[in-house]
Order: structure tokens, then C-alpha cells, then sequence
């Protein structure tokens, strides 16, 4: 089997994962985030995501994902503590974290990324700057009728 054969059964096996995991715990909102990050890492030529456990990939992906939405944050709504992302996928924190930080380095992922998390949290971390020099953060913006 060929390098292009094994990621795209990486990318199946992983798909299917992620489908299982977001059918039990995440809204439909969020499951498509991780299905766009996982899609977009799929993509990446010069990234290899056939070494490692599926598992590993799988817990990674909804893990950006929930950092990025603040579900470690007990008050959020759809709080989702890291224990049970590891536990559906039988996966440890420790290696689930820094394959999370990798994917959030390789990718420039940076709290508030457009598309893969709430548009609100977004616009609340992204800012503009006015043809006069004000700087506002988009969501002000919007609330100000400027965008």
C-alpha cells in the first residue's frame, strides 16, 4: 500500500472516530468544526497523519476544537471535561495535549480562528482597525453598524 492509500484510510478511520465521538457528545455546530479541522489536516501534503494511533489523531482534533470553544470552562454550556475526550478514545491527556498543540502550531491555529469555533467567541477575539486608527474588536464593530 502507497503513502496517498494509507492517509486516505487514516482519514476514513479517523472520520469515523470523530463521527462516533461527536454523535454522543458534541452539539452539531461543534461536530462540524472538527470535522473541518480534521479535513483541513487531511489536506496538508507535507503533514504525515499515518504514524501514531488513530485514537491519538481522533482525541487531538475535538481536543483544539474544545480549547478553542472554551468547553474545559465548567460554566460554558457544553462543558466537556478533557477526561472524557481520553476516555472515549482510551487515549492519555499528557500525549492528547501535545499532539492538540502540534496540530495548533503546524496549522497557525490561534484562539478566536474563523471556522472552527463560535462566531461570537470569534468576533469577540478578532479585531479591526478603522480608517481613523481605532482599533475595535469585530463583534464592537458589528454592534456599531461598521460591519
Amino acid at each position: 500500500m502507497d503513502q496517498k492509500e494509507k492517509k486516505q484510510r487514516r482519514i476514513q478511520e479517523v472520520r469515523s472516530l470523530l463521527d462516533q465521538f461527536s454523535k454522543q457528545h458534541l452539539s452539531p455546530q461543534l461536530s462540524q468544526y472538527v470535522f473541518e479541522l480534521w479535513e483541513q489536516i487531511g489536506r496538508k501534503r507535507n503533514y504525515i497523519i499515518t504514524g501514531g494511533k488513530k485514537e491519538v489523531w481522533a482525541s487531538a482534533v475535538v481536543y483544539v476544537i474544545a480549547r478553542l470553544n472554551f468547553l474545559f470552562d465548567k460554566d460554558n454550556s457544553s462543558f466537556l471535561p478533557p477526561d472524557t475526550i481520553c476516555k472515549f478514545f482510551d487515549t492519555k491527556k499528557t500525549t492528547v495535549s501535545a499532539r492538540a498543540s502540534d496540530i495548533e502550531k503546524v496549522f497557525k491555529i490561534r484562539m478566536g480562528h474563523e471556522g472552527l469555533c463560535n462566531p461570537e467567541i470569534s468576533d469577540s477575539l478578532s479585531f479591526v482597525r478603522l480608517p481613523n486608527g481605532l482599533v475595535l474588536s469585530k463583534k464592537m464593530a458589528k454592534e456599531m453598524g461598521i460591519l
